[in-house]
């Protein structure tokens, strides 16, 4: 099976607090050709670097997805990226001028907005959509994934939680621009308050705030929600980008407990099984 590619009709800027580094950052997106892929331009850089968005290029997945090449990285790509998965966009050019792009509200939803504002162009190369053939598993401790058969993406997420002030939640789509617009883009990025102090003295989360993320306290979620169950479609929204650095293809997820490290496992497993 196969599509066009897409790439956006016209650049734009945006600029916003960095979740982790609590900078502002600008990023400029640019129309690329065809199959030129994501790539994120560290333009703050003495000598300009591009990095593309693909698994091999990951270094690590704590608390965020991060890229990187040489020595130099961009941190926290997974909300742009999911917002460019629901888009269906392959060939973009980000220029970005610190380590990890904005974290507007939490979510995927100013990403999709400004992205469609651009324009979504159909190229004249196409895209090939790998179809899952046989299960694909991958699994750490009490967190896994699995992928099946299926004639759309579709994504099945378990959210197991020991914390006294949440409960267990459930989430399925089949994933389309539609589905993630309305149900998906605006779940925003969640943290713990007991955790705020050791994540800032890792140099972690200094940009967060109510205004960004989802904060749980001891009697639960302490902002009000957009969704009853805003951290399961969260964790659906991190898949969607994250799984974006493989090849692409439909198939149904089925998640547990899983986060970016996992993510990452599986993206790799899909591109040796897919190509």
């Amino acid at each position: 099976m196969e599509r066009k590619q897409k790439t956006i009709k016209k650049e734009f800027t945006y600029t916003g607090i960095g979740l982790h580094t609590g900078k502002n950052v600008t990023i400029t997106c640019k129309p690329l050709g065809v199959n030129q892929g994501i790539k994120f331009k560290r333009v703050d850089l003495e000598d300009p670097l591009e990095i593309e968005a693909i698994i091999s290029n990951v270094t690590t997945t704590q608390r965020c997805t991060t890229i990187g090449v040489d020595k130099y990285d961009v941190n926290t790509i997974e909300h742009i990226m999911s917002a460019l998965n629901a888009l269906k966009i392959d060939n973009i050019l980000i220029e970005i001028d610190a380590d990890e792009p904005p974290v507007t509200d939490g979510s995927g939803k100013i990403f999709f907005d400004i992205l469609k504002e651009a324009g979504i162009e159909e190229q004249e190369a196409t895209k090939k959509i790998h179809k899952i053939k046989k299960p694909i598993y991958v699994k750490e401790g009490d967190q896994s994934l699995v992928v099946l058969p299926d004639d759309e993406l579709r994504i099945s997420y378990t959210f197991v939680s020991n914390h006294p002030g949440l409960h267990d939640q459930f989430a399925e789509f089949v994933i389309n621009e539609e589905t993630y617009y309305n149900e998906i883009a605006s779940a925003r990025t969640f943290g713990f308050d007991h955790e705020i102090e050791s994540l800032k003295e890792m140099g972690l989360a200094l940009g967060g705030s109510l205004e960004n993320a989802v904060l749980v306290g001891e009697d639960g979620p302490i902002n009000e929600l957009r969704f009853s169950n805003e951290l399961v479609r969260h964790k659906i929204l991190d898949i969607i980008g994250d799984i974006k650095l493989a090849p692409e293809f439909t198939g149904h997820i089925i998640a547990i407990r899983s986060g970016h490290r996992l993510n990452s496992i599986l993206s790799k497993k899909l591109k040796e099984y897919l190509n």
